[in-house]
């Protein structure tokens, strides 16, 4: 088996606008450097890999832009490569549009796109002899499920309420799953999967990839400079780093700390890992998943009551029934089988109890959940968040909620289909 890894810097110029926060906030510094980090595998003539960006989500040309370029440059075809984001709110501005209420730097768009697709092309010219290594630790303290029950009854998304907290709607993945590849005894890069929102940056104004940004400083003390962690989110649509905003606060050093715990928890996985089987298999599907439509006295309803909850909501309402046009998505699924592990890579930011099912039914024992892969397509929650007594931020139809609410168990049905294939 080969491999090899690269991380091409894509740090825009300031003033980009920084996607994933309430208000719009545009870029007056750089914490930390924003990169498109790539690992590609190859055995027997299979190759597969994977390439993420420190961007808030991706764009819906970005996919066959990155991959027709790959191809191009290496012969690797589209449904080999998974493209992700690390979900960071500080993150490259390459989204635009009314229905996101986005503002792309267009001609830097063009730029990080060929950047995202040379991390892959550039790290495939590299590839050598390589063995791999999966192991698992548990990091807790700083993930909590930001949808909670109160006292009378009804659940609602990390907000203030004079009522009381009864119990938390779901619970958390406290696992840190790590495959670490080496040349000879030296590590030359690892994969990291672990389910927590990358916002956890307090109120700056800078671009920086959050935590994994520190993860990989942290990692390149130990291990060199030349040392790539790869970091790719878990299923963490409802998890934050703070469980109560009526009493925890995120500050400019959160993030620090979160990225220094995770680099203890990796190392950790690395300490314990087994070894990798030799093998490489991809398969890549997409599913046709419809969305929910809004007839006018719903919308109405709706407008007259978040006129009372949030403009925020009321705003991402609006534009969803003005630019909505589309009955249905087509999402990319996709399964990869790289020894005895498996990567399953979903679209959306996918609720916790989605990538716990996967893990718990997958055929396979080592693997990874990602999410945020192929396309972005907004929240994928769980059948149960849209119950009468929930009333979570995530369910509230926008262009970032739009999914019937059996769209995540169809997606993981999928995946298991596809493992299947393997």
């Amino acid at each position: 088996m080969r491999a090899a890894f690269y991380e091409c810097d894509i740090t825009p110029p300031l003033g980009g606008f920084l996607w994933g926060h309430y208000h719009r906030v545009f870029a007056t510094d750089v914490q930390d450097r924003l990169y498109a980090k790539a690992v590609v595998v190859e055995n027997e003539g299979t190759v597969s890999a994977i390439v993420c960006v420190d961007s808030c989500a991706l764009p819906p040309q970005m996919h066959d832009a990155v991959t027709e370029r790959i191809t191009e440059y290496t012969g690797i075809p589209a449904e080999n490569v998974c493209l992700t984001s690390n979900h960071t709110h500080w993150g490259a501005p390459i989204s635009d549009g009314m229905d996101t209420g986005c503002l792309a730097d267009a001609s830097y768009r063009d730029v990080c796109f060929r950047l995202t697709a040379d991390a892959v092309i550039l790290a495939y010219m590299r590839l050598k002899d390589v063995k791999a290594t999966y192991g698992t630790s548990v990091l807790e303290g700083v993930s909590f499920n930001r949808n909670y029950v109160l006292e009378n009854g009804i659940a609602i998304t990390w907000g203030k309420s004079p009522l009381a907290v009864d119990h938390m709607l779901a619970g958390i993945d406290p696992t840190v799953s790590v495959m670490t590849f080496y040349q000879g005894d030296q590590p030359i890069g690892a994969v990291v999967n672990f389910a927590l929102h990358q916002c956890c940056c307090g109120n700056i104004t800078a671009y920086t990839g959050d935590f994994s940004s520190i993860l990989s400083k942290e990692l390149k003390k130990k291990y060199g400079e030349d040392f790539v962690s790869l970091f790719v989110l878990g299923c963490c649509g409802d998890i934050n780093h703070v469980n109560d905003d009526r009493v925890t606060k995120a500050t400019p050093d959160s993030y620090r700390e979160i990225g220094r715990r995770l680099a203890e928890k990796t190392e950790e996985a690395m300490a314990s890992a087994k070894p990798v089987d030799e093998g490489v298999q991809v398969v890549k599907e997409k599913l046709r998943v419809e969305t929910r439509q809004a007839e006018t006295e719903e919308t109405n309803r709706r407008v007259a009551e978040l006129l009372d909850v949030s403009m925020m909501r009321l705003r991402n309402l609006v534009y969803y029934q003005a630019t909505n046009t589309d009955t249905y998505k087509d999402l990319w699924v996709q399964a990869f089988k790289i020894g005895n592990v498996c990567i399953y890579a979903l679209p959306g930011e996918v609720f916790v109890n989605h990538g716990l099912r996967l893990k718990k039914e997958s055929p396979y024992g080592n693997c990874f959940v990602i999410e945020n892969c192929n396309s972005y397509c907004g929240y994928i929650p769980t059948e149960e968040a849209f119950g009468e007594n929930c009333q979570l931020y995530e369910t509230s139809l926008c262009y970032h909620s739009c999914l019937v609410p059996e769209a995540g168990s169809r997606l993981v049905e999928k995946a298991l289909e596809l493992a299947k294939k393997l």
